[in-house]
């Protein structure tokens, strides 16, 4: 048996070859090449990755048209192929956020926990009957499992109104974003956006119930980690930021930016980039669809970006993003340079649904998702056709972790 000339290459320049490998199927692939190398390797890469966000794709089961099916695909868009994996860890696959490689997925039977869909790893977080807004739980009264205080502005204190776990799940939780990645033990803070007023709550590590950060009007649309500090937008522009340690448990909210003088109607994102962090307003169009039934519908028709003057505690327009891609939808919002990774364009943003009209399950209509050029003005649809998929695809950063 004729020996690999590739298993005489040198141990030193082996492992420097891997340094400068970056894309963790590239490594899986040169542990490939012959079987010393693949001994010889470790079996996980030593060295944090730079890699290019995929998209989670959740089919349905094609037996009952449900999405409970186990059965989940990863869009890698440098090959543009879909990876199949059978994730029965990922339960009824309703996304609320993804952040280091990690799903939150919510399920109806109350839990929330954090997946990695590359190593099938859990992380369980508290209930969504320990936030703030739950004032019991009974898991035996169907169809009003909740009773929830009422936080509207026509509701008294003491105010309070059932609901079923369907709604609770779909509806009353937005959105959840990590400190950091919660692999090996390593303690992380999870913030959530819940409530029918878009409250703020958090949890550490360990933690059995949610913590209120803040409850006050108007609603909080985005939140982020940036550089060490947790920022909260509300729906009308303004930019908190959140000290969530060092008075705990009861955080401090400052003011970073007031309300601006134009309301930003739409959907809004916070992002962190390179050169600062960033508002992005999503405009959308919104209509009624009346087959198979009355629908309420929305299409995404353009974006706005803003950017970040801390001196001057405001937003301020930009009309490029430069060499900038960014990734929005469900997952906490990404930035990357197109001349790291020529594959995606460069002044554009991909986005996906926030999937907030379950009505829509079943009906085949298509999400509001695509890509958006700031050079042109115009969207093209994301390259791929996944077939029957709920609910909403979401961005993951993969990561094996």
């Amino acid at each position: 048996m004729v020996t690999s000339q590739w298993s005489l290459l040198p141990m030193d320049l082996l492992n420097t070859i891997e340094e400068h490998v970056e894309l963790y199927v590239d490594k899986v692939r040169l542990r490939c090449v012959c079987s010393s190398w693949h001994s010889d390797l470790s079996k996980m890469p030593n060295h944090k990755l730079c890699q290019l966000p995929w998209l989670l794709i959740p089919y349905k089961d094609n037996v009952n048209g449900t999405s409970t099916s186990s059965s989940c695909g990863f869009l890698d868009p440098l090959e543009k192929k879909v990876h199949k994996l059978e994730l029965p860890e990922i339960g009824e696959k309703v996304f609320k956020g993804s952040a280091y490689g990690w799903v939150v997925v919510a399920n109806k039977n109350d839990t929330i926990y954090l997946v990695n869909p590359l190593t099938r790893a859990r992380v369980k977080l508290p209930p969504r009957s320990k936030f703030p807004d739950v004032r019991k739980y009974r898991a035996d009264k169907h169809e009003s499992e909740y009773l929830l205080w009422s936080l509207t502005a026509l509701s008294t204190p003491g105010d309070s109104y059932l609901m079923d776990t369907t709604h609770v799940r779909n509806y009353l939780l937005t959105k959840i974003v990590l400190s950091s990645s919660p692999s090996n033990g390593s303690d992380f803070v999870a913030v959530a956006i819940y409530g029918e007023i878009g409250s703020l709550a958090y949890c550490k590590r360990g933690d059995k119930k949610w913590s209120i950060i803040s409850d006050k009007r108007p609603p909080y649309k985005d939140v982020i980690f940036y550089e060490g500090q947790l920022y909260a937008l509300k729906c009308s522009g303004q930019l908190m930021v959140c000290d969530i340690g060092s008075n705990y448990p009861k955080p401090i909210v400052t003011e970073v930016v007031p309300q601006p003088s134009t309301y930003p109607l739409g959907e809004l994102y916070l992002v962190g980039s390179s050169s600062g962090l960033m508002m992005v307003q999503r405009c959308i169009e919104s209509s009624y669809i009346y087959e198979p039934s009355k629908i309420f519908v929305h299409k995404t028709t353009t974006f706005k970006i803003f950017k970040l003057d801390i001196s001057g505690r405001n937003w301020y327009r930009v009309k490029s993003l430069g060499d900038d891609v960014l990734f929005l939808g469900l997952n906490s919002s990404m930035a990357f340079s197109s001349r790291d990774f020529p594959v995606y364009k460069g002044n554009s943003i991909y986005f996906t649904d926030v999937n907030y009209n379950f009505d829509l399950e079943g009906t085949r209509i298509g999400f509001d998702e695509g890509i958006f050029s700031l050079d042109d003005g115009k969207i093209e649809p994301l390259p791929t056709n996944y077939g029957d998929v709920w609910p909403t695809p979401i961005w993951v950063m993969p990561n094996p972790y």
